[in-house]
């Protein structure tokens, strides 16, 4: 029987499939699911600091005429605060009690602010882990990269020094180097990476000649970005890294592994699927597992990182005519 065991932020995974952050995750019901499939763990939906703050804002905007005084206006945003953070931490308690599996919580974070007191309030909840995740667009022509980079490092300082709990940092692929980002990363003690964060993708309908929304799901090619980099780095670092995007099938969980990732996290692919998938692709592991003579994940985890092949330079090919010269096609 193979051990399909995993260790992840030093949490025991009974398996390296997690649910991810986004609709699977925002409701009990749907949580119990992700358990009920077979996932080895689940990060809740982010609580978004940027959308309560908008919302809080939106109530008292609404309540203006009835706000005479600044006191009256700080005490309706804070009470709106706080009821979208209760309905939150409500959330977190009510899965930890029902599920046996590790519970992570999550925060889209938008600066240095408020969103600390919400992570220690996470502690308080009986959170495993907590997941942060941050990204700026780089529309300002005043914003250098370096600028930018120091922001996110900042945010993740302040993380480290306030949060006692495992820490994973939930990242987006657009930065100008993304080896030394994570370095620093790892130099700050964080326990694990998630490469990469999807955004939001804007779009245009030509038709209505308006802007929309264009597809929030990840295709099964996706993958390709984490892989590289889960292979460039996994050896690299001392901080576990979660594969997250594109994760549709069985062989790209191996595929993962292999690279060196300690988990896969997967969304689109269940969406689009149904639960079922999660326990197509265990099969699929195990079998492969039983196929290679393998007992154990960490028998094959992160033999072909960079570091680990007799050619790693495999790795960094990112010219077309290049891998044709090379591949000898």
């Amino acid at each position: 029987m193979q051990d399909l065991s995993t260790k992840y932020l030093g949490l025991n995974l009974k398996n390296p499939i997690i649910i991810g952050s986004g609709p699977l995750t925002a409701t009990l019901d749907s949580l119990k699911k992700c358990e009920d499939s077979g996932a080895g763990a689940v990060v809740l939906k982010s609580i978004f600091e940027e959308q309560i703050d908008a919302q809080s804002e939106d109530v008292v905007d609404a309540t203006s005429e009835y706000l005479t005084h600044s006191d009256a206006a700080d005490f309706v945003l804070g009470h709106s605060r706080e009821h979208a953070i209760d309905a939150y931490l409500t959330l977190l308690q009510d899965a930890k009690a029902s599920l046996s599996i590790p519970v992570i919580a999550s925060i889209n974070c938008k600066s240095n602010g408020s969103w600390v007191e919400y992570a220690n309030r996470f502690v308080a909840c009986g959170a495993d882990a907590i997941e942060i995740n941050h990204y700026r667009v780089a529309a300002d022509k005043n914003m250098d990269g370096e600028k930018i980079e120091k922001e996110f490092l900042s945010l993740v300082k302040s993380a480290r020094k306030q949060v006692r709990l495992p820490l994973s940092v939930k990242m987006g692929s657009f930065y100008s180097s993304l080896s030394n980002l994570m370095h620093d990363f790892d130099d700050l003690k964080v326990e694990g990476l998630v490469l990469f964060n999807r955004f939001f993708p804007n779009d245009i309908d030509i038709d209505k000649i308006g802007l929309t929304q264009g597809s929030i799901l990840s295709t099964p090619s996706d993958y390709l970005v984490s892989l590289r980099w889960t292979a460039l780095m996994s050896a690299e670092l001392n901080c576990d890294i979660c594969a997250s995007g594109g994760i549709y099938e069985g062989k790209t969980v191996v595929k993962q592994l292999l690279a060196g990732a300690k988990a896969c996290a997967l969304c689109s692919s269940v969406m689009k699927q149904g639960f079922g998938a999660v326990p197509k692709m265990l099969a699929f592991l195990s079998d492969w597992m039983e196929n290679h003579n393998y007992k154990r994940i960490s028998d094959f985890q992160g033999i072909l990182a960079q570091e680990h092949m007799a050619h790693p330079e495999f790795w960094e090919r990112s010219q077309y005519m290049k891998a044709l010269q090379v591949e000898g096609v």
